[in-house]
């Protein structure tokens, strides 16, 4: 198999632009956000973390054999996230010590203690878990990058420890996963439990690999309603305002990944063009950078410039963040992830 599959980089891509259009939520009344589709792309989150549970065991599966290789493999992963990680955390802290009354605050009212210890939760991998408190992130959706490096450390152990029970032992994490998010009665788990959530799916993509590995399969045909199917279930899981139902994301997320792994279909083909391709790179940065982006631009344009909030206008501020958010995020790439992260990797060898 290819140790890399073009056309999901393109969802990828997409899905990290979708994901900025949920949180575009200052005007939840708008029609931008109050639908069932920009409502539901949160979801989107999980996507990624079924990807990479896919990628990895793609690229790691067999490699991981000693404790040597554990600490390489959880070496090259800190390289990978901390860098931007640590850069959109700072910056997110600055802008909001601009000034007691800044506008740039993400939670008002709170003191130079708290975005201590919220950056220390972030910059420590504990967003995604209660050990340093369950309170939301400076810098919002980092939470879900707790939840990558746990599932790698997870990932990690299981392969040296394990080897040769190891889909029983991922097996047993998903179930447990499952079960944790039933007893809890809550799937879209975040800032106290996120890590579960995050597990579940991640272990999804390593046997989305597992079913994909020695196996060739031809699903063009099923591409569109595949599409169809996914955003049937996000109506259906707002519509009826099902909860627990979410869990058939993640399997739903990676019967996607086999679908268009195994797809030469139009679809597939739009996803690896090289505008597809370009947002794929850079969806990280774009990750990580569009919730201070949406703020500064709701700023400048409805309080600084007095906009009144008409579909028009939300519409517009909406496709300006999203602009903005690709532009800034060319740079991050570019001088933050690739960059710094080969600064780290010629100092930590």
């Amino acid at each position: 198999m290819r140790q890399r599959v073009e056309q999901l980089d393109g969802l990828r891509g997409i899905f990290s632009i979708l994901v900025v259009a949920h949180h575009h939520n200052a005007f939840r009344d708008s029609i931008f956000y109050n639908n069932f589709f920009v409502i539901n792309s949160s979801l989107f989150v999980d996507f990624f973390f079924v990807l990479s549970g896919f990628v990895i065991a793609m690229n790691y599966m067999d490699k991981l054999r000693s404790k040597e290789d554990f600490g390489t493999f959880i070496k090259k992963r800190f390289i990978r996230l901390y860098p931007l990680l640590f850069f959109t955390e700072v910056i997110f802290i600055i802008a909001n010590l601009i000034g007691d009354h800044s506008s740039l605050k993400n939670v008002s009212d709170m003191d130079l203690s708290y975005y201590l210890q919220a950056g220390l939760d972030t910059l420590t991998f504990m967003g995604s878990t209660p050990i340093l408190g369950d309170w939301m992130g400076i810098n919002y959706p980092a939470w879900s990058i707790s939840s990558e490096m746990i599932s790698y450390v997870v990932f990690g152990i299981v392969l040296v420890l394990l080897p040769a029970n190891k889909y029983w032992a991922f097996l047993l994490i998903t179930i447990a996963s499952a079960g944790f998010i039933v007893f809890k009665g809550e799937y879209m788990l975040v800032y106290d439990y996120g890590f579960i959530r995050g597990l579940l799916c991640f272990c999804m993509g390593i046997f989305t690999f597992a079913i994909l590995r020695d196996r060739s399969f031809k699903l063009t045909l099923f591409e569109i309603p595949y599409l169809i199917v996914l955003v049937g279930a996000m109506y259906a899981t707002h519509h009826y305002e099902w909860n627990l139902i979410r869990l058939i994301f993640p399997v739903l997320f990676a019967i996607g990944i086999i679908i268009f792994a195994s797809s030469t279909g139009i679809v597939t083909k739009l996803l690896s063009s090289k505008p597809f391709q370009y947002l794929g790179r850079i969806s990280y940065s774009i990750y990580l950078n569009h919730a201070i982006v949406l703020i500064f631009v709701n700023i400048c344009l409805f309080r600084v410039l007095k906009w009144q909030p008409t579909e028009s206008r939300i519409a517009l501020s909406l496709i300006i963040s999203i602009s903005l958010t690709v532009f800034y995020s060319h740079f991050t790439y570019e001088f933050i992830e690739k960059r710094f992260g080969k600064f780290l990797k010629n100092k930590l060898g």
